[in-house]
């Protein structure tokens, strides 16, 4: 199997889904109770942090690029 680039904007998104899936599960079983919009405002912060960290992560990846490319003789 080939190798892939660590993307942690998708491990994010990903871990922020299943938190929101563990709550909705912990509701749908009767062990907590959660007003239905909470999880839903989590999951778009979630997902905007997600975004964020996929941003930072594109820019450190595109001044390593630039960095390593500017330096060979």
């Amino acid at each position: 199997m080939r190798r892939h680039p660590m993307e942690p904007g998708k491990l994010v998104a990903g871990l922020v889904v299943l938190g929101v899936a563990a709550v909705y599960g912990l509701d749908a079983a009767g062990e907590r109770h959660v007003r239905s919009l909470v999880p839903l405002i989590v999951l778009v912060c979630g997902l905007c942090a997600a975004g964020v960290v996929s941003t930072l992560t594109y820019a450190a990846r595109r001044k390593r690029a630039r960095s390593t490319d500017g330096s060979a003789p």
